[in-house]
């Protein structure tokens, strides 16, 4: 029986990964792509690492940018194809890992299943796996770090396990350190799990091993403490006095420069300076200006959890009320139906929340939650099997 169901298992996700990569790679190859606005700001880095030149970009994550340079150094500079099926690739593998992930939380196959089809068929996810941007990637690394975490918690050897993910976090931080906003509830998380302090110094200090040696490329180039980038003109970036007529004219699908004359005034002065400057004003804007800030965070938080995209296309809207439409109200009726299984999914949602919560100061679009995505389906595939099994009863006991 046991080698029965191993054989089901690896038929299913033998064929839920070729769907996904076929999904993927034939988006990536025979529907035409244009380059979004924010492209060039990683490829321009991107050629620079790997012509030689070393790090360019003072705002740019260096994870996406060394992901970039790598498939680059191997298929030839500017080879967005070869970009688009290692994106499709480790998109595909991603399937496969939140199969994974989804049976460590809730021990049941059904949900395991019903998450890996949502996101191997989810077109957010196909779309983004073509795009030169970082939320493909930074998504993957997510899930895999929550995946090998997740992993420790009734497996062996899991020390290494811990190591493992530790690792895998310190990449996300290098991509994107938004996440790093979760590490008082990683442990947390541990506490309440009773995998003891020892485990989590193992991550953390795999984390920081991992992120430790941008940190002090950092420290050698602005001789002070910069754990990953500079932040500040993207703090003013969107906090700043066009910042909300700016936001509205994006809703309403207006072409915008986010840049205005002050901002590139201040870029003119150098790096550590200019983030200073960038991050007194922005700050000054928000304590002189509570109304506005309270008004971009509500229209913020609106766009974050928009059911479908901003957009003239009656099909991109209607792709998407059938999927992120569906799933996201279910994910969230699991917040009540899993509250038994707290100790183990309020990770996950202390993550979801925390994005959305940063989000809230800096700008949103919808391909920001697209890293969460993944998270959000576990929880709508727990409530669907919930509801089957409430169906089930009610039908066995009407016989």
């Amino acid at each position: 029986m046991k080698d029965l169901l191993t054989y089901r298992r690896s038929y299913f996700l033998g064929s839920v990964f070729a769907l996904a990569l076929l999904a993927r790679c034939g988006f990536s190859l025979f529907f035409p792509h244009a380059l979004a606005p924010d492209s060039a700001t990683w490829l321009a880095p991107a050629r620079d690492l790997a012509n030689g030149l070393g790090f360019t970009s003072v705002l740019r994550h260096p994870g996406y940018i060394t992901f970039l340079a790598s498939v680059f150094t191997f298929a030839g500079n500017d080879n967005l194809t070869a970009v688009r099926l290692t994106q499709a690739l480790l998109g595909s593998l991603q399937v496969l890992l939140l199969f994974y992930l989804a049976l460590n939380v809730f021990k049941k196959e059904a949900v395991a299943c019903l998450a890996a089809v949502f996101l191997a068929l989810y077109p957010y996810a196909i779309f983004q796996s073509s795009e030169i941007l970082s939320e493909c990637f930074n998504s993957f690394l997510l899930v895999l770090f929550f995946s090998l975490l997740y992993s420790a918690l009734e497996q062996p050897r899991k020390a290494a396990r811990c190591a493992l993910a530790g690792a895998a976090f310190g990449l996300t931080v290098l991509t994107k350190s938004t996440v790093i906003v979760i590490l008082p509830f990683i442990f947390a998380f541990f506490y309440f799990n009773r995998l003891g302090l020892k485990l989590f110094l193992v991550l953390f200090a795999a984390a920081a091993l991992t992120i430790l040696p941008w940190t002090v490329r950092n420290y050698r180039i602005y001789d002070k403490f910069v754990l990953v980038n500079l932040s500040g003109a993207a703090l003013f970036q969107h906090n700043n006095p066009a910042t909300l007529e700016i936001e509205r004219q994006t809703r309403e699908l207006q072409e915008v420069k986010w840049e205005t004359p002050e901002a590139l005034e201040i870029a003119k002065l150098p790096p550590l300076e200019a983030d200073k400057v960038y991050r007194e004003r922005a700050l000054g804007f928000m304590r002189a200006n509570p109304g506005t800030v309270l008004t971009l965070m509500r229209m913020r938080l609106t766009h974050f959890w928009s059911l479908y995209p901003i957009s003239h296309s009656r099909v991109q809207k209607l792709a998407a009320l059938l999927t992120s439409g569906l799933y996201i109200p279910l994910a969230f009726a699991s917040f009540f139906l899993a509250g038994a299984r707290w100790r183990k999914t309020f990770l996950l949602w202390a993550t979801v929340f925390s994005y959305n919560a940063v989000h809230l100061v800096f700008t949103t679009t919808l391909r920001y939650r697209i890293p969460l995505d993944p998270l959000l389906m576990i929880f709508a595939a727990f409530t669907i099997d919930k509801a089957f099994e409430a169906y089930k009863a009610k039908k066995c006991g009407n016989r």
